[in-house]
């Protein structure tokens, strides 16, 4: 029965495996007649060889121009219509804290990040500006507009959002002042009494418990110059009664103070670890521990010599040789001790055994009767004159002028960059290369944000984010500035003094006469 059947038939594989399947059944169960009806459909099913031929070619141009499509979609190719032309996708990587925050890309979430690192990578964005917003219940919003370059990743390695409403718990009241002990533990508190004096107490802030270290004698006497020593084993402080200026060094003995049953008892204690200073500040402008030694101060100035660096021994009582002579001003910075000299020229010393070495060649010359002020900062030293503040070039080994109106500054915790304000305005100046995004080189100066009230208080909340106090108000502001800054109000308290608890996580504030803790505002 084969033999009846066209030869091109096998030339197609469809037809011809119809054909095979047809033969089988013709030798067993057909008969004849049946299989010139099914010879009939065959026929009529099979293509002309024009029509093969123009659908091999229809099926092959077809291949011809899918195939490159497919390859450049799988490297990352997309056709830009705008543009009119292929061009590659980039990506966005975040990092947030805390974990599990939801990432949403021109308002279309892409996921959370995840439970451990707090990351996330989302792939094929054509280059192009997008819309972020990362947010997370009970936490403000971060929203930037970000740009998609081709084959790059777009990154945001250090989000922290900022708690919603934190609690602040009223801890300490009828506080005059207080003073964040180096260790970031403890705080001395100046609180009022009701006889209207005031006493001086040491406060455990994770245990809450106060010790009373001085209580003052006369309704007006006045505290000044509180100043915690390195170690926060001892701290100086000056009080001014009835027109006369006492000082004193007064040590902490822990142990001693927790074993006191009373504030009689604990105010007696103290006492026989207070030292009076009254012999040694005879004509002094200006008095600090010394880095050199733990158990000497270091001034400037006597009766004799308003230009002298002189030190004390404090436990002996015992007046030691002076440091330097003709000296304008000084600063105990770590472990090292710095002054400026009537001739222009910054000498550090870090220790007793060697010699002072000169930190530059061409002198600034000191203007008579101007207030100078001293900043170490890592290996940078800067110079305060009036307003105007000078960095010295360890280049060419001089003091160039580098920023105006000075206010305050502050080190980052990872030591990258300084933070630095004018009273109303931010800056970031880069001390290394920073080669994250956005990348900066060593030396940028960038200006972050400006306000139309003062802000004081400025800290460091992580590496990347600052905080600081504005009136009525206290914010956090990150740094990263491509697009607009995130800046929210994390608590608002009238006239605050703030102090950022980096041991704890937590927020100190005084406003009034209350210090208040706030909830812990990091993992």
């Amino acid at each position: 029965p084969l033999s009846g059947f066209p030869p091109r038939m096998i030339n197609c594989s469809i037809v011809g495996s119809f054909y095979f399947k047809f033969c089988f059944f013709a030798n067993s169960t057909l008969n004849p007649g049946k299989l010139l009806s099914t010879y009939n459909v065959i026929q009529y099913m099979i293509m002309t060889k024009r029509t093969r031929t123009t659908l091999f070619f229809l099926l092959g141009a077809i291949f011809v121009l899918a195939a490159p499509m497919i390859i450049l979609y799988s490297q990352g190719y997309r056709l830009d219509w705008d543009e009119k032309r292929f061009s590659q996708v980039g990506a966005f990587y975040f990092s947030v804290v805390p974990t599990r925050a939801e990432v949403f890309v021109n308002d279309q979430s892409i996921g959370k990040t995840t439970l451990v690192l707090g990351t996330t990578l989302t792939k094929s964005f054509p280059p192009d500006t997008y819309r972020i917003r990362i947010q997370k219940q009970g936490y403000h919003p971060w929203e930037k507009q970000l740009k998609i370059f081709s084959k790059q990743v777009t990154e945001g390695k250090h989000i922290t959002l900022v708690p919603l409403n934190p609690t602040f718990v009223v801890l300490q009241d009828n506080v005059l002042d207080f003073w964040l002990a180096p260790n970031k533990t403890e705080v001395l508190l100046q609180k009022s009494n009701s006889q209207n004096t005031w006493t001086l107490v040491l406060w455990d802030i994770q245990r809450n418990t106060v010790y009373p270290l001085y209580e003052s004698p006369h309704l007006q006497d006045e505290i000044q110059d509180v100043q915690w020593a390195p170690n926060s084993n001892s701290f100086l402080f000056h009080v001014t009664s009835r027109e006369q200026l006492d000082g004193y060094v007064q040590q902490v003995d822990r142990n001693v103070l927790a074993s006191q049953r009373t504030n009689k008892e604990s105010l007696q204690a103290a006492a026989q670890l207070r030292i009076s200073l009254d012999k040694f500040l005879n004509g002094t402008q200006q008095i600090t521990f010394s880095p050199l030694e733990e158990t000497q101060l270091l001034s400037l100035g006597t009766a004799q010599d308003p230009f002298v660096l002189a030190q004390f021994d404090y436990t002996q009582e015992q007046t030691l040789s002076p440091l330097a002579q003709n000296v304008v001003a000084f600063r105990a910075e770590g472990k090292r001790v710095l002054w400026l000299n009537q001739e222009g020229i910054l000498w550090q010393q870090t220790d007793t055994n060697t010699q002072a070495v000169p930190l530059n060649e061409i002198p600034l010359l000191p203007i008579p009767e101007t207030l100078y002020t001293i900043y170490a900062i890592d290996e940078e030293f800067f110079l305060l004159e009036n307003q105007t503040l000078y960095m010295l070039n360890q280049q060419n080994r001089s003091f160039e002028k580098f920023f105006a109106p000075f206010h305050e500054m502050v080190l980052s915790p990872d030591k990258t960059k300084l933070a630095l304000s004018t009273g109303k305005e931010l800056w970031l100046h880069f001390l290394k290369e920073d080669r994250e995004q956005p990348f900066r080189s060593k030396g940028d100066r960038v200006f972050l944000t400006r306000f139309s009230e003062p802000i004081a208080n400025l800290t460091w909340f992580t590496s990347h984010y600052l905080l600081f106090s504005h009136p009525n108000a206290i914010m956090i502001s990150e740094i990263d500035d491509r697009d607009r800054l995130n800046v929210v109000e994390i608590a608002s308290f009238p006239h605050s003094n703030v102090s950022w608890l980096d041991s704890t996580k937590t927020l100190l504030v005084q406003s009034g006469d209350q210090i208040r803790v706030s909830e812990k505002l990091l993992p």
